[in-house]
């Protein structure tokens, strides 16, 4: 389990800096939160949570975040989300455009619910649904989420092996334009080849995009799902 100055000193190190000052060390944390801020920004987090709320009858708007109706920490993006009656029955929901969802004529109809509208609004993201529920479903989803930030360089963390060696090589070069040090080209190479391993293996987990067509008389056509 490492922690922030683990990577932090693994980064000066690479930038020749064995003993950082004080505030050598604030800083170096401030990076480190700032370019893990900006890689999960690019949905290169290592996990996806899964979790679940139950739903309200006749409520098809719900927020997630700290102090929102599912009080946790704010997601970025949703998938894989489907309902569970209270029978056991599971219903799978499609992810819905800001076009589909604005074309619902009638937004107060209840029904079991198909499709979901996501917002990832800045503080407490939004899960709207094109019904309102007419029964107690629970919904279940996995939900991507932004790196949770270092407090401090103490603060301890849990990541795959294969984030290590990006962190460092990629805060390194941050920390030593910082310093105006001339770092080997071995670092870059480093960093850009770590970093990019992580794009492909989060790649592998994404799921592509739904590809629309508009014709001429405004219909959509979706190749994946033939509607």
């Amino acid at each position: 389990m490492a922690t922030a100055n683990t990577f932090t000193d693994a980064a000066y190190r690479l930038c020749g800096m064995l003993s950082p000052t004080t505030n050598e060390n604030e800083y170096g944390l401030e990076a480190l939160n700032n370019m893990l801020s900006l890689w999960g920004a690019d949905f290169l987090v290592p996990v996806v949570t899964r979790e679940s709320k139950a739903l309200t009858i006749g409520t098809s708007e719900y927020t997630i975040g700290a102090g929102g109706d599912l009080d946790t920490v704010r997601p970025m993006r949703i998938e894989n989300a489907y309902l569970k009656d209270s029978d056991g029955y599971s219903y799978p929901l499609k992810e819905m455009s800001a076009d589909e969802y604005n074309d619902i004529t009638l937004k107060t109809q209840e029904g079991r619910p198909t499709k979901y509208y996501f917002i990832p609004d800045e503080t407490l993201s939004k899960i709207i649904f094109n019904f309102e529920p007419d029964a107690a479903y629970t919904l279940y989803f996995e939900s991507w989420k932004n790196f949770t930030e270092f407090a401090a360089l103490t603060t301890t963390v849990t990541l795959p092996n294969e984030y290590k060696e990006a962190i460092i090589s990629n805060l390194a070069i941050i920390l030593g334009e910082e310093n105006s040090i001339d770092l080997p080209k071995s670092v870059y190479a480093r960093a850009d080849a770590s970093l990019s391993l992580i794009s492909r293996l989060v790649a592998i987990t994404r799921i592509p995009p739904k590809a629309k067509f508009e014709f001429t008389g405004g219909q959509r056509y979706n190749i994946t799902t033939d509607e």
